[in-house]
């Protein structure tokens, strides 16, 4: 009795662990330098949009993706993103670009913000203001 109630356990384990969502990734973004602006593009175009110079909401959104779950979506077929953010530093060189959706769309988590190149959806909400 005592072999059926410890094999039932395990086996129970063993698949509470194998319905774990493997597509969580741990974030990797630590962006740390002054970011004085944010151009914005729409995606498939390399015409200027506008330029964010808020530095408050450029503070917000950096501490935000820096934070934020994330979810690998390699696997997936998506809509590819309304702009292309490019984080400017203070020598007007890029130190990051992502895809910025006006609507917040659901790719494994919740969120506004793709990095296309690296296949990763960061849970950050942060409407911007364009």
């Amino acid at each position: 009795m005592k072999k059926s109630i410890l094999f039932l356990v395990i086996l129970l384990s063993v698949s509470v662990i194998g319905c774990q969502d493997v597509n969580h990734i741990s974030n990797q973004l630590n962006l740390t330098e002054d970011i004085p602006s944010i151009e914005v593009y729409k995606w498939d175009m390399d015409t200027l949009h506008t330029t964010i110079k808020d530095p408050e909401l450029i503070m917000n959104l950096v501490k935000e993706l820096n934070i934020a779950r994330t979810y690998s979506t390699a696997d997936m077929d998506y809509p590819l993103p309304d702009y292309k953010l490019v984080f400017k530093d203070g020598d007007n060189g890029e130190l990051f670009q992502i895809g910025y959706y006006k609507e917040v769309v659901k790719l494994g988590v919740k969120g506004r913000y793709l990095d296309v190149s690296e296949d990763i959806m960061y849970q950050v909400e942060l409407q911007l203001p364009i």
